[in-house]
């Protein structure tokens, strides 16, 4: 059973009023047309709207076939209907003015709304935001011209608000891409219940920009474009350039795959050898161009020594990439939405590394998760670029470099670094703000912070009572237990006391400078310790207490390359376990009751095998 916003789908043929003449002629169109977009939903749920027939509709409403065409012309315009009906009862209360109320507090409760309403009604949220565009191109036009009023909308609050007056338009564009993004992300894959939090936490991202703090200039003048050529190595590839092709000129559903086989040059017969389908062509387009666009910005990055500017020259690479190969960049920005929920899915697969340079230079201790940022980030660019090339062309594209890169580093330096990076001016990244050690023995809330303020550096008792917000007395308790359960050694530092944890965040260069004997002596007892973890939780049953428990055990062959790959990953996922506990404790102080919670281990391992052990698994 499907819920839409008519009723369920299961009762929208019981729904159907008493024939006679008590009901008035126009209580009884109103009655077929809620019931046929229902209906409308539920079929777009279960089966998409290219493959949703007219038969479908009149067979899951109960309307007769005669009445449907009485009502529409054809399938399109009930879609067209069920979408403006649902924009006048749901999304309507979304855009309307609360009056006088603060911007911020405005935009938290619209994007609340927002996510409520997908989250209670996601079929047909699914429908508006994802199936639309397979529609064809009026339906998706209409979509466009309500998300460029929308955009109009913010501008204009935006100009009226003393903190956000001076904030580029291009930012507002942003914003409402990443909202769309992150809300179709999560409808395709049926997470629905986590767009809640996930409006949050956009909502904490999204109202902390400022506007740059000096105007940025628009970058230098567009890459030369030139005809793109279909000669390829291999038929696979010379039918993809040729559907990119076709796709600039016609919508992906009215194009056949004799139309690609034409334009290839080859047969359908060879072609279909290569592809299953138009479906299958699309997938692999998507892929192509994604490790394109991953090939133009990773060299980009690595070129320079800090992430703000290897970022700022990725995104740079990738816009004139794009420019440069317009088939390329309609196919990414404008046609994928044609292809629907799988198509957008492959392009978030397809792109996914460009999410791990925005997260390597991201720093723990945001009040928004790596995953979010990082989504929201490349979605957010991705749709203003799109609506750039629609207004301007893909030569237009290069030019939204210098801002690209303002929007993805403001969030992780501030305005002013964020500029100056934006710029191509130096920036030195600060060192991440990692805190935490890698036992801790307590189930004691207070305890836990305690020790992760004790595993950076020797710290004293004044400074732990003002990094933890605790009195003298509780504080040295604590260190007693700690102490005594060998986590925290004391030492003296020029006749004043400190303390320090046994297991610091050490990071590569720090262990590097110890020998090798004293590294072996701290992972034996370290592992010893996540032993006596695992042990201690499996034989209380704790261990398999949440279905969320996480355990993996990865066989993996890489190159010093993939070695360095690996342990960056784990590296932020590490400052991400200590960014997630900063947000607990702020959390749990808010409401009052900062014991609340229950004590985790989270191990994170990764090491060279023995050779005897390189074929196991």
């Amino acid at each position: 059973m499907i819920a839409t916003p008519w009723g369920e789908s299961e009762t929208l043929r019981e729904g159907m009023l008493t024939p006679g003449p008590s009901n008035p002629p126009l209580a009884v169109i109103d009655n077929q047309r809620q019931r046929l977009f229902g209906a409308m939903v539920t079929s777009v749920a279960e089966r998409g709207y290219a493959n949703t027939r007219v038969a479908d509709l009149v067979e899951i409403s109960g309307v007769s076939l005669r009445s449907f065409y009485d009502l529409f012309p054809d399938k399109q315009a009930c879609l067209v209907g069920a979408l403006e009906a649902l924009v006048r009862s749901t999304v309507g209360p979304v855009l309307e003015s609360s009056g006088p109320e603060e911007w911020e507090l405005d935009s938290k409760r619209r994007l609340g709304i927002a996510a409520a309403l997908a989250a209670a009604q996601p079929a047909a949220a699914k429908m508006c935001l994802v199936e639309t565009y397979v529609a064809g191109p009026p339906v998706a036009t209409m979509v466009d011209e309500a998300t460029v009023r929308m955009d109009g909308l913010v501008r204009d609050r935006l100009a009226g608000s003393e903190r956000w007056a001076d904030l580029p338009a291009e930012i507002g564009t942003f914003a409402i891409g990443a909202v769309f993004e992150t809300f179709r992300a999560r409808l395709i894959e049926n997470r629905e219940g986590q767009l809640p939090a996930a409006a949050d936490q956009l909502a904490a991202l999204l109202l902390g920009y400022e506007a740059p703090v000096r105007p940025l200039r628009s970058a230098s003048r567009p890459p030369e474009i030139r005809p793109e050529q279909l000669e390829a190595s291999d038929h696979a590839e010379r039918a993809l350039r040729a559907f990119e092709a076709l796709l600039t000129e016609q919508p992906f559903a009215e194009t056949t795959m004799e139309q690609v086989a034409k334009r290839a040059g080859m047969s359908v017969r060879t072609l279909y050898a290569n592809f299953a389908g138009r479906e299958e062509l699309i997938l692999a387009a998507l892929d192509s161009a994604g490790a394109q666009v991953v090939a133009a910005a990773l060299p980009a990055y690595r070129r320079h020594p800090s992430p703000p500017e290897g970022i700022r020259a990725a995104l740079a690479a990738t816009l004139g990439l794009l420019a440069s190969r317009p088939n390329l960049a309609h196919l990414l920005l404008q046609a994928v939405y044609e292809g629907g929920g799988s198509a957008l899915r492959r392009r978030a697969e397809a792109l996914r590394p460009l999410e791990t340079l925005l997260a390597r230079a991201a720093p723990s201790g945001l009040d928004v998760s790596r995953a979010i940022l990082t989504e929201a980030l490349l979605g957010g660019l991705l749709w203003l670029a799109r609506r750039r090339m629609a207004e301007a062309g893909p030569g237009s594209l290069p030019g939204l470099a210098p801002i690209c890169a303002y929007i993805a580093l403001a969030p992780m330096l501030g305005a002013e670094a964020a500029t100056a990076a934006a710029e191509g001016k130096s920036y030195r990244r600060q060192p991440p703000d990692r805190a935490g050690n890698l036992r801790q023995p307590s189930a004691r809330a207070s305890e836990n912070r305690l020790a992760i303020a004790l595993s950076r550096q020797p710290v004293t008792v004044p400074a732990l009572m003002e990094k933890v917000s605790l009195p003298q007395k509780e504080v040295e308790a604590q260190l007693a237990r700690l102490e005594e359960a060998g986590v925290v050694e004391r030492q003296s530092d020029g006749g004043e006391t400190v303390y320090r944890s046994r297991w610091p965040v050490w990071d590569t260069e720090e262990w590097e400078r110890q020998d090798q004997g004293k590294r072996e002596a701290a992972s034996r007892e370290i592992t010893l310790a996540m032993r006596d973890d695992v042990e201690a939780a499996i034989s209380t049953g704790a261990f398999d207490a949440h279905p969320e428990r996480y355990l993996a055990r990865i066989p993996l062959w890489v190159d010093d390359e993939g070695w360095q790959e690996l342990h960056d990953a784990l590296t932020l996922t590490l400052d991400e376990c200590f960014a997630i506990q900063k947000r607990t404790s702020k959390r749990l102080d808010r409401k009052g009751n900062s014991t609340d919670g229950f004590p985790v281990r989270v191990h994170l391992v990764s090491f060279e095998a023995p050779p005897e052990q390189s074929s196991g698994i």
